[in-house]
């Protein structure tokens, strides 16, 4: 079996757990270190830089910064405007650091969002968000379908005023299955891991022609079935016009049942009380500053940065 998605070992998910939590650690770093005046380039480089030396070998997808209005996805939003900009960060905006780095064929994907400056509608939606957290477990663990589960999100989005832009995410998702490859590493697409991305794609097409159980998590019809078994990165992102804000992380489902597979990743332990360093870090701030860009020249366009990266 050269893609696993299901009956994961005792040993499996504990390297899961591990790289997701150094993955939120690099993300959480990143947040404390950011300085005004820090474009979304320059920080989707550094945390490629991080994942790399953590051990990454290729990526699901490269990193996503997002900064202030980008937040919340607006307008006609396609695949290229998640590539970074050469947006500059500013007092009191919003903040989404989003990355799928694959370790030794263990794919994770997390996301973690802050104001940068103390904003208290940032807080009341995450607060919000985070509520989903418990809800989704608890719909899963009833029995309900992962579709009339994704409508539940997008009602409860509605009635506190806010859309649901998940939905531009590609495949309009709530989520996706989490894998491990078991396979020397991909070629890429542009900087994707091709193994992963062509599976994928497979998938979907099947799902859509021969009733097959899609690997996305939607509100489409190939979501109504009871809820699969094996990982799912679940990613509800609500934006109020202004900006947005996420969360990303992995649900663990065997036999029907759920559970979240850290009961208090960073997201989760601030909504809980604890208070984690990246809903404080406009006090902590101040030790990251754009390096030098050593593609400077080379990639002036948000699609030449991302092709320039995924060489390195």
């Amino acid at each position: 079996m050269f893609i696993k998605t299901k009956g994961f070992s005792a040993t499996e998910l504990d390297q899961f757990l591990t790289l997701q939590r150094t993955c939120f650690r690099i993300q959480t770093e990143m947040a404390r270190e950011l300085e005004v005046g820090v474009t979304e380039k320059s920080v989707a480089r550094e945390l490629f830089r991080r994942y790399r030396a953590a051990g990454a070998g290729n990526f699901f997808h490269l990193p996503v910064v997002l900064f202030g209005e980008r937040t919340g996805l607006p307008g006609r939003w396609g695949i290229g405007n998640f590539f970074p900009r050469d947006t500059a960060l500013k007092e009191g905006d919003a903040v989404i650091l989003d990355g799928a780095p694959i370790f030794d064929g263990f794919m994770i994907d997390t996301s973690l969002s802050f104001s940068f400056g103390d904003t208290p509608a940032h807080d009341e939606m995450m607060a919000s968000l985070l509520v989903q957290r418990h809800k989704i477990r608890d719909a899963v663990n009833s029995g309900a379908s992962f579709l009339s589960i994704a409508e539940g999100v997008a009602a409860d989005c509605a009635a506190l005023g806010y859309e649901g832009v998940h939905e531009k995410h590609p495949g309009a998702v709530l989520g996706h299955r989490a894998l491990r490859l078991r396979w020397p590493r991909g070629w890429r697409l542009r900087g994707a891991d091709g193994v992963a991305l062509s599976w994928f794609l497979m998938k979907i097409g099947l799902s859509r022609f021969f009733a097959r159980q899609s690997p996305l998590w939607s509100r489409h019809a190939t979501s109504d079935h009871a809820p699969t078994d094996g990982l799912w990165m679940v990613e509800p992102h609500f934006s109020n016009g202004e900006f947005g804000a996420k969360w990303e992380e992995i649900l663990v489902i065997e036999g029907g049942e759920a559970r979240w597979l850290d009961d208090t990743p960073p997201p989760a332990a601030s909504h809980e009380g604890a208070k984690h360093p990246a809903h404080t870090m406009w006090v902590q701030r101040g030790a990251f500053a754009a390096p030098e860009n050593r593609f400077q020249g080379k990639c002036p366009g948000s699609v030449a940065f991302y092709q320039c990266l995924a060489k390195y």
